[in-house]
């Protein structure tokens, strides 16, 4: 596999104030606690968990949203991590963020023509003449009229405006796109669109996606492999098919239990898993295996030692005392 991306013991913290807003005792809050996985050039890694867990914290710090607390991130063999700020701004043209709200991440000043622009105009890139000609191009690749340039985003509907902030994306020519839950915002009957418009930009233009979901019908989908994040730490990773087939994680059987079938029968016959009490505080996580005070099975060895990823074979690996 050509590796594309790579992170290394990835820590993304959070100070923050524990005991109120005037408090002033502080605390790390730990978003992202060691995560390490490869993406390879082409493929589709689809990144999943519960609201909490840390998905969009990885997505912003490979981009360069967040800085990293520690761990390194390593695209097409160059440390991002050590980079200074004129150079990591020549790579991140190559890197891309899709965002989770269509609403939130337009500029309700701007229009769409100025929205889609703005990347080259950052960069430099072409003339005005050759810039505009390039804009109407990604709308029409993202299935927008060029007509609509000079509109506003309030002019759109939600599934419209997601399109404007792929085209946006778009604009640089990147390599490597975070998609970040980008069709949570969306009608169900939008959702479909906009997934299905996203393999097919891939397939015609090399791209190479971490794809940030809850749902993971749609993750099964697009993926080619998964990785499964619980407060912070990676517990599950699989090729897309084989894990929804034979999960072994606790938690990764609860998410997928889940998932609804559309055969009714079945669906009334399959045996629902409830997770117990609520997501712990990344500031104060358990001992030891963090799933522990939420997991069915779990056994003292859970609380006084942490689990390690385990090569399961085929490359599944998981973070289970009694995974097997």
């Amino acid at each position: 596999m050509d590796t594309i991306l790579k992170v290394e013991h990835l820590k993304k913290y959070f100070a923050v104030n524990v005991g109120g807003p005037f408090a002033r005792h502080k605390a790390s809050l730990k978003a992202v606690d060691d995560v390490s996985f490869e993406v390879g050039r082409g493929e589709t890694v689809g990144l999943v968990g519960e609201t909490g867990c840390g998905k969009t914290t990885v997505g912003r710090t490979i981009v360069g949203l967040y800085a990293p607390t520690a761990g390194t991130i390593t695209y097409c063999d160059e440390n991002l991590c050590a980079l200074t700020r004129e150079a990591m701004r020549k790579v991140r043209s190559k890197l891309q963020m899709i965002f989770q709200d269509p609403y939130a991440s337009l500029n309700p000043r701007m229009t769409v023509g100025s929205i889609v622009e703005e990347p080259m105009d950052i960069f430099s890139i072409g003339t005005m003449a050759e810039r505009r000609e390039r804009v109407q191009e990604l709308l029409r690749t993202v299935g927008l009229d060029p007509e609509h340039t000079n509109r506003f985003p309030h002019e759109f509907s939600g599934g419209q405006r997601q399109r404007i902030g792929i085209a946006r994306a778009l604009a640089m020519n990147p390599e490597f796109i975070v998609a970040d839950e980008p069709i949570s915002a969306l009608d169900v009957s939008i959702q479909a669109q906009i997934v299905n418009m996203l393999e097919d930009l891939q397939q015609n233009l090399g791209l190479t996606y971490l794809f940030i979901a809850h749902d993971l019908a749609m993750v099964k989908h697009i993926s080619d492999r998964v990785i499964v994040l619980y407060l912070g730490k990676i517990v599950e990773v699989d090729e897309s098919k084989d894990i929804y087939k034979h999960p072994l994680h606790p938690y990764t059987k609860a998410l997928l239990s889940a998932v609804p079938i559309p055969d009714p029968r079945v669906e009334m016959q399959r045996q629902r898993i409830v997770l117990k009490g609520d997501l712990p505080s990344p500031v104060n996580p358990p001992s030891g295996c963090h799933f522990r005070t939420r997991c069915p099975i779990a056994q003292p060895i859970c609380a006084e030692k942490q689990p390690e990823l385990r090569d399961m074979g085929s490359g599944h690996v998981v973070a289970c005392h009694f995974a097997g």
